[in-house]
C-alpha cells in the first residue's frame, strides 16, 4: 500500500509531512460525495470530513439527510473500488455560552458520530478515523486553529495533524497486518505495584490511592483486550502460591481465570512463552509481552525475536499507560463475535483434550465429542468473520491465498463461497471454516486451528461436493512455509494429482468423498 488519497471538505496537503514513504495525493476541495461516486486509483482513500459538512448550527433534519447521503454514496464507492477506505468521525468545538446548549450540542455530535460508526461498519474493508477522540483528548485549543480555518481552510494545528497521521498510519498497519492473538505479561510491578514475594501481599500497591489506582486502571484495560479478543497470558518468576493468593484476596479489575494460561515458575521467560505458544498451538510472533525488568525484555526478545517486547517502568507507571495504548499490534478494526468469546473458546478446547486419555480410538473421541456442523454458503452477513479466516490462517489452508472483503463479496456474487461453524457437547467453536469453489474449482479450503484433528476438514470437504454437485471436482494445493501438514490432504480425500510438483499440486476427484456420518453437517 504506497498510494494515499485525501477527499475532504478542508485542505490536506499539511498531512503529506507526516506520511513520508507514500504517495500522497489529494481530490480537489468539497468533492466528497463527487470522488464517492467515481472509480479512484488508490491503495487508501481517506475521507476526512471536517464538522462543517454536515452543519453550521445543529439543525438535526439537515444532519441526517447528509449521513444518508454519505452512507449511499459509501456502499457505491464499495461497488466501483477495491481501495480500502478511512473513514473520519467529526470533532467539533463548541463555545460554552449555554451550559445545556453545549450539553445538548455535544449529544448531537456524539448521535452523529454513532451513524458515521455505522456506517463504517456496513461498509466492506472501511476503518474509523477517531478525529473525535484526538480532539477530547487534546482539547479544542490545541486541536483548531480557527484563523487558519477561516482564511486557508485548514482547521488543524501541527499538533492535531501529526496525530491525525498517525492515526491514519495506524489503520494501514491493521490492514496490512493479523492482529495479535496474545497479551503475555509479568505480574509484579505490571499488574500491581511492589514485589508480592518481597512486600507481601498487604503491601502492594492495587487499590484506590495513588499508584494503587492505576494499576487498577491498567488492569482495566487488559480487562477490555481481553473482551476485545486478546488472550491473556502470566509469565511470571514468582511462587505460584503467592499470586494466586493476590487474585484471591484483592478486588482487582483482572480476575485469576481472565488468563487462558498462568506460566508461574522460576525457568526463563523465553521458554514459558514456548510453552504457552505449543499449549495454545499459535506461532510466537502472534505474542506481545509486557515486562517491567529490561533483563527480561532482553531475554525474550534476542531470544524470541518475532515477539514484540515493551518494557514498562515500574516507577513511572501513569506512563504505562499510554505504552499500552500505542500497541498497535494489540488493536482491531472490527471484533466479531468470535473475537469477544477467545478466552472462552480456547478454555473449551482445552476441556476436550481432557477426552483424549479416556478414548479406545481417535474416531472414539470424536465421536464422544458431537461434533455438529452449520454451514450457510455466500451469507454477507459472515464476511467480517470470513475475511478474518482468510487473512489470518496459515496452518490449515490449502492455498493461503488472502482476499479483502471486496473480493470476498463479489465472488459470493458470482460463485460459491461457504462458512462453517461448528458445535460440540462443549461449547460453540464459532465460524471457524471457509471454502471458495470457483466454478469446478476449490479455489479456498481452510480451518482454524483450533477445530483440527477431529476430521471436520473431511467432512467439509463433503459437504462443498455435495452442495455444488460436482462430479469431476478440481483442487489445488500450493506450498507456504506453514501449511506443510495439509500437502497431502487432498490425496487422502482420494484426489488425483493432474499437474504439479512439491510446491503446487493440481487434482481431480473422481468418485464421492467418504462421508464421517458420526459428524452432523445441516445447512442454515
Amino acid at each position: 500500500m504506497k498510494n494515499i488519497t485525501f477527499v475532504s471538505n478542508i485542505i490536506t496537503k499539511p498531512f503529506e509531512s507526516y506520511l513520508s514513504g507514500y504517495n500522497v495525493d489529494h481530490c480537489d476541495l468539497n468533492t466528497i460525495i463527487q470522488v464517492l461516486g467515481s472509480e479512484v486509483r488508490t491503495d487508501i482513500l481517506v475521507v476526512l470530513i471536517d464538522y462543517s459538512f454536515f452543519f453550521d448550527n445543529f439543525i438535526k433534519d439537515d444532519i441526517y439527510e447528509k449521513i444518508s447521503m454519505l452512507k449511499q454514496h459509501l456502499l457505491g464507492f464499495r461497488k466501483k473500488n477495491n481501495a480500502r477506505l478511512i473513514l473520519s468521525n467529526v470533532y467539533s468545538p463548541f463555545y460554552d455560552f449555554n451550559s445545556t446548549l453545549n450539553i445538548v450540542n455535544y449529544n448531537e455530535l456524539l448521535k452523529l458520530n454513532h451513524e458515521i460508526d455505522k456506517i463504517a461498519c456496513g461498509v466492506s474493508d472501511t476503518a474509523i478515523l477517531n478525529v473525535f477522540n484526538i480532539g477530547i483528548n487534546i482539547g479544542a485549543e490545541r486541536m483548531y486553529n480557527l484563523q487558519n480555518k477561516f482564511l486557508f481552510q485548514s482547521p488543524f494545528t501541527k499538533v492535531a495533524t501529526g496525530l491525525i497521521a498517525k492515526e491514519i498510519l495506524s489503520k494501514i498497519y491493521l490492514f496490512q497486518n493479523p492482529r495479535k492473538k496474545v497479551l503475555a505479561v509479568d505480574a509484579d510491578n505490571v499488574l500491581w505495584g511492589g514485589i508480592v514475594g518481597e512486600d507481601g501481599i498487604d503491601n502492594i500497591k492495587i487499590d484506590e490511592n495513588y499508584p494503587g489506582i492505576i494499576f487498577k486502571y491498567f488492569q482495566s484495560l487488559l480487562k477490555a483486550l481481553k473482551n476485545s479478543g486478546i488472550l491473556l497470558v502470566i509469565i511470571s518468576k514468582n511462587n505460584h502460591n503467592d499470586v494466586k493468593e493476590v487474585f484471591d484476596s484483592k478486588n482487582m479489575p483482572l480476575k485469576w481465570d481472565d488468563f487462558i494460561i498462568k506460566k508461574i515458575n522460576w525457568q526463563p521467560k523465553s521458554k514459558s512463552i514456548i510453552d504457552v505458544a505449543n499449549e495454545l498451538n499459535l506461532n510466537i510472533d502472534s505474542f506481545v509481552f509486557i515486562d517491567d525488568s529490561p533483563f527480561e525484555i532482553n531475554e525474550v526478545r534476542e531470544t524470541l525475536g518475532s515477539v514484540e517486547c515493551y518494557k514498562l517502568d515500574a516507577n513511572n507507571p501513569i506512563k504505562n499507560l499510554s505504552i499500552l495504548n500505542n500497541i498497535v499490534g494489540l488493536k482491531s478494526l472490527i471484533v466479531v463475535e468470535e473475537d469477544a468469546r477467545k478466552t472462552e473458546l480456547y478454555v473449551e478446547e482445552r476441556k476436550r483434550k481432557e477426552l483424549i486419555p479416556d478414548a479406545s480410538s481417535v474416531d472414539d473421541y470424536i465421536k464422544n465429542l458431537e461434533i455438529n456442523i452449520s454451514y450457510s454458503i455466500n451469507n454477507k452477513a459472515h464476511l467480517p468473520r470470513i475475511a478474518q479466516l482468510v487473512n489470518k490462517t496459515n496452518q490449515f489452508n490449502l492455498t493461503t491465498r488472502r482476499y479483502n472483503v471486496v473480493e470476498l463479496e463479489r465472488m459470493m456474487d458470482n460463485y460459491s463461497v461457504f462458512d462453517f461453524q461448528v458445535t460440540d457437547k462443549y461449547g460453540d467453536l464459532g465460524i471457524v471454516g471457509v471454502g471458495i469453489v470457483i466454478d469446478d474449482l476449490v479455489d479456498t479450503l481452510l480451518l482454524s486451528c483450533r477445530a483440527l484433528s477431529r476430521r471436520v476438514e473431511e467432512k467439509i470437504l463433503k459437504v462443498i461436493q455435495l452442495e455444488t454437485g460436482n462430479k469431476n471436482l478440481k483442487a489445488v494445493y500450493e506450498e507456504t512455509a506453514a501449511n506443510s501438514q495439509v500437502e497431502e490432504f487432498y490425496e487422502d480425500m482420494g484426489f488425483e494429482i493432474i499437474n504439479g510438483n512439491k510446491h503446487k499440486k493440481e487434482y481431480i476427484l473422481k468418485h464421492k468423498v467418504e462421508d464421517i456420518e458420526f459428524i452432523k453437517a445441516h445447512r442454515r
